[in-house]
């Protein structure tokens, strides 16, 4: 308190706003459960469980729900002190956000199922489990719990979860809501639209099983719904589906082509058969990568004695291995002759230039024959041009 000539002053204290719920004008208050939500039929009571997850989901984190899960484990009596130690010990991420959530909305009046109490003991004690059994107290610190790494699928459902909840929350704005423009604003993953389907078609057999009165238990849980409401519920739903419909097929159309990488020269030459080197000529073959592209490749069967040359085809080309095989020549240019004194021609072979190499076959006095392509262990691969 101030003095200002001898006046007390009370101080003004400006007032803090908590920024963590200024977005509940557009996500609403946190649901709160009535008594009589306990004997509620199944469909009713899962619509508000998942506005609850979405709630929690948007607000909290597993490491803000972890104290509420610890004050819910010492209530019910079922797990000892040493269980409890342990599973404050445990990562804050071991425990899922549903677990979480579970807890939060139980706090807010929900009476948990059995069903939700089974999921909540396995998820606890497999909590406990990745926790180290040594005391942190007057003992070697526990070890640092390997940290979480969620993969791509865990990503996925759980950007899913988010935004089918926040879908709930526009399932009572039936007249203005529009279905595709929400997927494209929030640019859902085409791989999660069967989930949206396979959710809104469910509840749409629901609804028409209690608009027809087919299931009496239905029935009664769908009684404060007037004609004109299944109508609309329906409609929209209708709309729902329809839009990821058209929604799938634009993600199709638009979605690039996966181009196929090629493969390696390597990984193309990798069968063919061949003789890499001959003692008596002392010739050595090249490598049968740089026949990939060439335009001209000399050969030279060991056994035949046959010196031949493959020309790439003007539109075939250029040479190419597919297996042990020579492809994209030209069948009526590639010819080999059979050479009569081998050593010595093919010594001026290794001597000729490119010109020389142009009439080379042709004065070989010897029959031509066409190539096939094949290449065997007895054919050297001499050059390539």
């Amino acid at each position: 308190m101030a003095t200002v000539a001898g006046i007390k002053i009370k101080t003004k204290v400006a007032k803090v706003r908590n920024p963590l719920f200024l977005d509940e004008k557009y996500t609403g208050g946190e649901p709160i459960w009535p008594e009589e939500a306990k004997d509620w039929p199944q469909d009713k009571f899962d619509n508000l469980l998942r506005r609850s997850f979405y709630y929690y989901n948007y607000y909290y984190s597993q490491k803000d729900c972890k104290k509420y899960v610890v004050e819910w484990m010492k209530s019910v009596a079922e797990f000892s002190k040493d269980e409890i130690k342990a599973f404050e010990r445990a990562a804050d991420k071991s425990i899922p956000m549903t677990a979480c959530s579970l807890i939060m909305a139980h706090r807010a009046g929900m009476h948990l199922r059995p069903q939700h109490i089974e999921f909540l003991d396995k998820c606890v004690l497999e909590a406990i489990a990745t926790a180290s059994s040594e005391p942190l107290e007057d003992e070697v610190p526990a070890a640092k719990p390997e940290a979480y790494k969620p993969t791509i699928q865990d990503r996925l459902a759980e950007k899913t979860s988010e935004l089918i909840g926040d879908l709930e929350g526009k399932y009572d704005d039936v007249e203005t809501f529009k279905a595709y423009d929400w997927f494209t604003t929030n640019n859902v993953v085409q791989s999660q639209l069967g989930k949206y389907e396979a959710l809104y078609q469910k509840r749409k057999d629901e609804l028409q099983a209690a608009q027809t009165k087919k299931d009496p238990q239905l029935v009664e849980g769908y009684s404060h719904y007037k004609a004109a409401d299944f109508k609309k519920r329906i409609a929209w739903i209708d709309s729902l589906l329809e839009a990821v419909e058209q929604y799938r097929g634009v993600k199709k159309a638009t979605k690039k082509a996966r181009i196929k990488k090629a493969p390696s020269k390597e990984k193309l030459v990798s069968k063919i058969k061949y003789a890499k080197t001959d003692t008596t000529l002392k010739i050595v073959s090249i490598n049968p990568a740089e026949i990939l592209g060439a335009n001209e490749l000399w050969v030279y069967n060991i056994k035949t004695r046959k010196l031949g040359k493959y020309v790439a085809d003007a539109l075939q080309g250029p040479l190419g291995i597919k297996g042990t095989t020579i492809i994209g020549f030209d069948e009526s240019k590639s010819v080999c002759k059979t050479l009569r004194k081998p050593e010595e021609k093919l010594k001026e072979f290794a001597k000729a230039g490119k010109i020389q190499l142009r009439k080379f076959l042709e004065e070989i006095k010897a029959t031509e024959t066409k190539l096939n392509g094949r290449i065997g262990l007895d054919t050297l691969l001499l050059k390539v041009a």
